[in-house]
């Protein structure tokens, strides 16, 4: 890692000051006149911008879109970084008229006045799609439906790879993107450069894009203090691209220096190990093993040639062009423990003997080559949390200790007790004594013990999970939520991010598409290259931007060497104020809005940020900086009210009656939550500004709002009452509430009463799913559903949207019985497959798989947290259906039973919708009717068609927690 001296020495050799150009360019450029014609001069061709400025240089997300004539186009790119520093943008390419044949990119070397960088610093791609599948639930939790992308476009294919790169012949009216890498070398200096991206036919110019790019003075270090670690199985690389005879290569043992096909083994490992450095990813074999053998005394032998041919040029940097070796490196266990049932294996005192032996060796030959300080061993088993889990954990530590002392052991759990987050009957046990290195998902990641145990001497390393709990590197992840890695796991504290398995790709006998590899695993960073005719992999965009991530880091790593650490703590907690643990609202499962800044323009502020900070460091060391650097003060200007704003949700309104039931009177509960996203502590009222609807009688005035730190929430709660019985079609009027801040500042939010009114009536009902027999009603209609979806801006006013297809449901009782009605529009088509299961599947609190409705009752009303709470009932299309008391979750989050209820269910599919109807017995809820007689009660609704999870109440993010159902009047 370059010292603090080294980079004083690279500042020191350039003394010349920044160009007025270097301080204009502060991003990303095409220079093009949106939507208008060029003049003669210019060869009559039209050039249309789509975003003619972006903010961020390095974020290449937007498309400038060149519309190739009969006459040459001219289009021009200003970039600018860091020396060391990769730069990228991308454009888009339609061809207007005739087809252009023999097509080729040529790029010019990058000149300056007094410099030459060769043109191979230049890589060109061509963007291809991929199809997504399902959406995960934290997806559809975070994401509005209107922002998803089924088909993002996320494969690089080299524009010279024979297929899927650019096409000989340009076809009119096709329409082509691709991605520009500029890498600027370490040999390069400050200063101005131009080059040219070529369109060429044959011998003839068809155009060109002028790429102007400023250098600024300073050089980003090779490795950054928290590496982006991914794990690489090379077995899955070798079958995808190296074939013997016509037939994927495939191995016993993992030597292949025999193999007919070894230099081209060797070539495809050795590309993809240097693909992934490039990029700034810190590559490794976890499942490459030596060869073991065991005589029959049971004496354990290792070979470790095969082995050390392949890793030593990684451990020692032979293997990477800029000769930097990996930081870590796992011990070769994990293949030998590929048992499907590791606790028996350990269990077993043969097994357990044999693999202490192997342990023993293989500690004895990485502290002979140096590699034991970057070695660890890792615990088998996935993340969960179970007697089996810890079985294992413990037999492990115990095998891996009496081996060897030295070598480190790395858990996926975690060391805390996650009862007091709401996991039910979690059992903990502590075990850290055996522990090293603390490495669980984001999800369990909890900031402050883990200062704890490094305090203790342990290491901590994080797993990425998946948003808020930490950003995503999978494909469904747009491009902020990628970016986002390093920052979160240096806030938190980690020192390593680990990404998992970047190749789980189809164990296939043929050639696979990308897309079929992102159904296999979405967390994919690489595709097979032989879809392309090409014997090494393509990379995905979401590569690209974890290069960004990391670039991003090193900035970061050169503020805190040259004392300017204050700079680097401000940006990063404005982009990531909370993960982990942190992003919890009441329980594990129960998750806050994403905390980390959506905005791509963001991260662009906070790389100019960290660029004029550094550029000034420069400056005063020659004695050149500028007494009134408005640039510099500017951007802050934009980056702090952008990055620092309050927030206010309204978790829920509960309704209950007060007074004699011969006199409707109510209150209304209802619950906020204040965020504090400023870097200051803010304090205020809250209060329903005036004047309300005539229907609130009184309510309080407002509500006094002590200091809240900054990156910290507060709830809060307001009671109005209501006088009368309110009614509304769709069931749900609103109640406006405001916060004002001790200066003056108002932010305001809706906050949305849902209450409807169970109809008495004296007759029947048939339960047949035929709604036809239900008369019309006002104050028993439960409508205008709405997404999930956590609001992108929840200070904002009725924020969320609607679902495309629309869902009533009716409710009436009589003496004995609830009846409950639901119509669910559709398109036609729901897939009925697997629909006669009476069973749910959760994904982060969203219902995933299936079409169904549900309704969640709480007949005490109590407003309590926990899902333990909830009458359950699941109504499947086919008329299958489930009911409970509290909900099954995996992990168990509150108490859960089975309801044994007497209820009828019928559900009917029509062409354009399909009906549910139930009747429910009033006695098998279990309470005085008399005393409760405003119900908490809400109607779920997942179309899996288009994949939109909608309730009536309007619950933000979880519709599992009692204080967000909406209300039930039972007269």
């Amino acid at each position: 890692m370059p010292s603090m001296t080294r980079h004083l020495d690279v500042f020191a050799r350039f003394p010349s000051r920044l160009s007025r150009a270097a301080w204009s360019v502060l991003a990303l450029t095409f220079i093009a006149c949106a939507g208008c014609e060029m003049g003669p001069e210019r060869g009559g061709v039209t050039v249309t911008s789509q975003a003619t400025t972006m903010v961020a240089v390095s974020l290449a997300t937007d498309d400038t879109t060149i519309v190739v004539g009969r006459e040459p186009f001219l289009s021009s790119v200003a970039l600018s970084g860091a020396i060391n520093e990769t730069v990228s943008f991308r454009f888009t390419m339609r061809v207007a008229t005739g087809p252009i044949s023999n097509a080729r990119f040529d790029v010019e070397p990058f000149k300056s006045p007094t410099m030459r960088v060769d043109s191979d610093a230049v890589r060109v791609y061509r963007m291809h799609t991929v199809s997504t599948g399902p959406f995960p639930g934290w997806h559809l939790r975070s994401i509005s439906p209107k922002a998803r992308e089924a088909e993002p476009w996320d494969v690089l294919v080299p524009v010279e790879a024979p297929r899927g790169g650019l096409p000989t012949t340009l076809v009119p009216g096709d329409t082509y993107r691709f991605w520009v890498d500029v890498a600027i070398p370490k040999g390069a200096f400050e200063g101005s450069y131009s080059s040219s991206l070529v369109l060429t036919s044959g011998e003839s110019r068809i155009g060109a894009i002028d790429l102007h790019l400023t250098v600024w003075p300073f050089i980003l270090p090779d490795q950054i203090e928290v590496p982006l670690v991914a794990e690489l199985d090379h077995r899955v690389l070798f079958r995808h691209h190296v074939r013997h005879r016509g037939r994927p290569v495939t191995f016993v043992t993992d030597d292949w220096r025999q193999s007919p096909e070894r230099r081209k083994l060797d070539r495809v490992l050795q590309l993809t190990l240097r693909q992934l450095q490039r990029h700034r990813v810190t590559p490794i074999l976890s499942r490459l093993t030596p060869a073991v053998t065991i005589d029959g005394r049971g004496t354990v032998s290792v070979d470790w040639e095969a082995y050390d041919e392949v890793v030593g040029p990684c451990l020692n940097g032979r293997a990477f062009s800029n000769r930097v070796p990996v930081p870590l490196w796992p011990i070769p266990v994990q293949a030998v423990l590929s048992s499907p049932q590791p606790h028996a294996w350990l269990a077993s005192q043969e097994r357990s003997g044999l693999l202490r032996q192997y342990l023993s060796e293989c500690a004895d030959h990485f502290r002979e080559k140096g590699w034991l300080d970057r070695a660890y061993t890792t615990v088998p088993g996935a993340a969960v949390f179970d007697s089996e889990s810890i079985g294992v954990l413990r037999d492990f530590v115990e095998v891996v200790h009496a081996a060897d002392r030295g070598l480190p052991i790395v858990s996926r759990l975690w060391p805390q007790d996650m009862a007091p987050y709401g996991w039910t009957n979690y059992g903990w046990t502590d075990f850290s004594e055996g522990i090293d290195i603390w490495m669980p998902p984001a999800q369990f990641y909890d900031p402050a013990q883990m200062a704890s145990e490094r305090v203790a001497g342990k290491r901590t390393w994080l797993s990425v999970d998946r948003p808020p709990y930490s950003g995503s590197a999978a494909v469904f992840a747009p491009p902020s939520f990628t970016k986002i890695l390093t920052w979160q796991g240096e806030e938190l504290g980690a020192q390593a991010i680990f990404l998992g398995v970047i190749n789980r790709w189809p164990l296939s006998e043929v050639e696979v598409s990308p897309s079929q590899c992102v159904e296999s695993d979405p967390n994919v960073l690489l595709y097979p290259g032989g879809a392309f005719g090409l014997t090494e992999p393509v990379p995905s965009v979401r590569l690209k931007y974890l290069r960004q991530s990391a670039e991003s880091a090193a900035y970061r790593m050169l503020l805190r060497d040259h004392g300017l650490e204050h700079v680097a703590s401000t940006v990063s907690r404005a982009l990531a104020p909370y993960a982990g643990t942190d992003a919890y609202r009441t329980h594990f499962a129960d998750a806050r809005p994403i905390g980390f800044s959506r905005d791509q323009a963001h991260f662009d502020l906070a790389r100019q940020i960290m660029a004029d900070e550094l550029i000034k460091k420069v400056q005063i060391r020659q004695g050149t900086l500028a007494t009134n650097d408005f640039r510099s003060t500017a951007t802050w200007r934009r980056f702090v009210p952008a990055t620092s704003k309050m927030r206010l949700t309204v978790d829920g309104v509960r309704l209950r009656l007060i007074g004699p039931r011969t006199q409707w009177e109510a209150e209304a509960e209802c619950t906020m939550t204040l965020v504090n996203g400023t870097r200051l502590p803010v304090g205020g009222t809250v209060a329903f500004p005036g004047p309300l609807d005539p229907v609130w009688s009184t309510y309080e005035t407002d509500a006094v709002v002590g200091l809240i730190r900054p990156n910290r929430s507060r709830r809060i709660m307001l009671v109005a009452q209501l006088g009368a019985l309110p009614t509304a079609p769709s069931g749900v009027f609103s109640l406006p509430v405001e916060f004002t801040t001790d200066k003056g500042d108002a932010l305001r939010a809706d906050a949305r009463v849902a209450l409807i009114t169970a109809v008495p009536f004296d007759g029947s009902v048939r339960i047949d799913g035929d709604l036809s027999d239900w008369p019309p009603g006002l104050a028993n209609v439960a409508s205008d559903f709405r997404l999930i979806t956590h609001p992108a801006a929840p200070q904002q006013r009725d924020a969320r949207g609607r679902p495309k297809w629309a869902t009533t449901a009716f409710v009436r009782r009589d003496s004995e019985y609830l009846y409950i009605a639901i119509n669910c529009e559709y398109d036609g088509g729901i897939e009925q497959a697997g629909s006669r299961r009476n069973q749910v599947e959760y994904d982060d609190l969203i219902p995933v798989g299936e079409e169904m409705v549900e309704v969640l009752i709480d007949p005490l009303n109590a407003g309590t947290r926990s899902p333990a709470d909830l009458y359950h009932i699941v109504v499947k299309p086919s008329g299958s259906y489930l009911c409970e008391k509290g909900i099954r979750f995996n992990p168990p989050c509150g108490l859960r039973f089975p309801w044994p209820v007497d209820i009828v269910v019928s559900a009917q599919a029509l062409k354009d919708r399909w009906n549910v109807e139930m009747r429910i017995p009033l006695e098998s809820f279990d309470v005085d009717e008399a005393e409760h007689t405003i119900w908490g009660f809400n109607v779920t609704r997942f179309d899996v068609v288009r994949q939109e999870f909608s309730t009536w109440s309007g619950a933000s993010g979880n519709a599992y927690d009692p204080l967000s159902l909406g209300n039930l009047y039972l007269p």
